[in-house]
């Protein structure tokens, strides 16, 4: 039983950056600048690459609003 405890707390904490993807644009953006920087997608755990995040940036901002965050969440 312990083992089975055990795996399944393991398997949560592992699961955390793919939940942090189903964050809301607020909590995402610590700094509260209406933009998520590539430095507040990492910190959220997003496993995204530069390449990833700078095609998500449609308007080639540097950070994505909250349009832009909609679209690269699938909402």
């Amino acid at each position: 039983m312990k083992k089975v405890v055990l795996a399944l707390g393991l398997a949560a904490m592992l699961a955390g950056p793919a939940l942090a993807q189903e964050m809301d644009f607020a909590t995402v953006d610590t700094d509260g600048n209406g933009q998520i920087s590539m430095d507040e997608a990492t910190a959220a755990g997003w496993g995204w690459s530069e390449e990833e995040f700078k095609a998500a940036d449609a308007d080639g901002s540097g950070g994505l609003n909250e349009e832009e965050f909609a679209a690269a969440a699938g909402e």
